[in-house]
């Protein structure tokens, strides 16, 4: 004969309750937390550069271009919050002006529109796709793809799209740089893959030219490039929050 068995109602309401309780933040699906507020996860990553006012660093470059000769090139960045920047260089340097220049203050969400794409591996490693739109009307860039995550979580890969068709995909490796008591994750080494536009449009030199880099006239020569190029960046002798005066950014823009 069967028995009818019940629970003690207090262990009933347990069950029940552990049943429906959602899962804790780091159990729940990444879709589910990235989705809740793409801003407040840019937020977190400007959140460690906010001492860093100024930075100046050495960049030796390669540039790998079909029918675009560039000899290898070293030239000294000076970078200024929020985003000012200037380059001295001996030689013609095709720097690329949104990838060759670290700006951790390019994705700010008050200059964006952040939309959270999937959750996906990056080399191995669990990474959130986001889409940055950015706001200004004078942006160069139509949006960007960038993935985040890691441990500390930071930009691990980042895609532009320009108006004018011309992507470029770069994939920093970071080095701790340490100034006083302060450390920050910066970049080492930077590989940026362009691809160009293709119908015989060349790539928008825009794109390369700093702005207040005296080589800059040398950038139509970009003009013709068909296809696909790389340039590989290093990075080092970093000196940070030295005071850089405002005009330093200003001397080569009246020319």
């Amino acid at each position: 004969m069967k028995k009818n068995i019940l629970l003690p109602l207090s262990l009933l309401i347990t069950i029940l309750a552990l049943t429906a309780a959602p899962l804790p933040a780091q159990e729940q699906r990444p879709e589910a937390v990235a989705k809740s507020n793409p801003g407040q996860v840019f937020q977190e990553i400007l959140k460690s550069y906010e001492s860093l006012k100024d930075y100046t660093t050495k960049i030796q470059a390669k540039v790998k271009m079909p029918g675009f000769r560039v000899p290898d090139f070293t030239a000294k960045l000076y970078f200024k919050r929020p985003d000012k920047f200037h380059i001295e260089t001996k030689s013609f340097a095709p720097l690329p002006r949104n990838s060759g220049v670290f700006n951790p203050f390019l994705f700010d969400p008050e200059k964006n529109r952040i939309t959270y794409r999937q959750a996906e591996a990056l080399n191995g490693v669990r990474a959130e796709l986001y889409k940055v739109e950015p706001l200004e009307d004078e942006a160069r860039i139509r949006y960007y793809q960038v993935w985040i995550g890691g441990s500390p979580k930071r930009i691990l890969q980042v895609e532009s799209h320009s108006f004018k068709g011309t992507k470029a995909l770069v994939q920093p490796e970071y080095q701790t740089v340490q100034a006083g008591s302060e450390k920050w994750l910066l970049p080492e080494k930077v590989h940026v893959h362009m691809t160009f536009p293709g119908g015989g449009q060349g790539p928008d030199a825009s794109l390369f030219a700093a702005q207040d880099n005296p080589f800059s006239r040398g950038m139509g020569r970009i003009d013709n490039i068909p296809g696909e190029g790389d340039i590989y960046l290093t990075y080092s002798e970093w000196q940070i929050n030295t005071g850089l005066d405002d005009g330093l950014f200003q001397k080569n823009r009246e020319r």
